[in-house]
């Protein structure tokens, strides 16, 4: 230590550069600790929505009656726990698409449906078309239109067709789009529970077609 002071004495020009030394390795150990927490946070938000999506998988594995009625059950999870139930039968086969185009038209509607309501969030309609083509976006467009209708069944449609790829007669419009989105927004401020009251209902109407 006396050895380094004398160093520093001797050559005190240096003491700027050390202090500059210092100050970067306290900011990169800083910033190797928050990208440390941040990396287990990630990891951990993954872990609890795999042991999430598990449980789900598990209560609906197969299909009960007393599912449509247990007040534990809300309606959102009645509506991911049936469409975990219709993913669980076709994924495991060659070709999912295939499989999807051949269930009912009631099995293929929550399962639409689902997908719109995870993949939007609830609030970015356009989120759910980026992430999904077709058949999905054209069953999707049914289910709307069957089971909620009204005002998001207008929504729906209009931004299938602002961003169906096979469509050449409307052309892409990002403010268009993103008016869409806030709509959609707006309108699932006001109206969540009762869409997803209606999409319960219709499963707990059609029961015996998930059988």
């Amino acid at each position: 230590m006396a050895d380094f002071l004398s160093y520093i004495s001797q050559h005190w020009y240096l003491v700027p550069v050390f202090v500059v030394l210092i100050g970067l390795t306290v900011f990169v150990w800083i910033k190797a600790i928050v990208s440390g927490q941040k990396r287990k946070e990630e990891r951990e938000k993954i872990i609890a929505q795999l042991e999430k999506e598990k449980a789900l998988r598990n209560q609906f594995r197969v299909l009960r009656e007393s599912l449509l009625t247990d007040p534990a059950i809300d309606d959102e999870r009645l509506i991911f726990g049936f469409a975990a139930n219709v993913q669980m039968s076709i994924e495991k086969l060659p070709d999912m698409n295939e499989e999807f185009m051949k269930l009912n038209e009631v099995k293929q509607n929550i399962y639409a449906l689902n997908y719109v309501f995870e993949d939007s969030k609830y609030t970015t309609l356009s989120d759910f078309f980026r992430a999904n083509g077709e058949p999905l976006t054209s069953i999707a467009k049914r289910a709307v239109k069957d089971v909620i209708g009204g005002e998001l069944a207008e929504i729906f449609s209009s931004q299938f067709v602002m961003l169906d790829d096979n469509n050449e007669d409307v052309s892409y419009d990002e403010n268009k789009v993103n008016s869409l989105d806030s709509q959609y927004c707006d309108f699932m401020k006001k109206e969540k529970e009762a869409v997803l009251k209606r999409t319960s209902d219709y499963i707990r109407a059609n029961f015996n077609a998930f059988i």
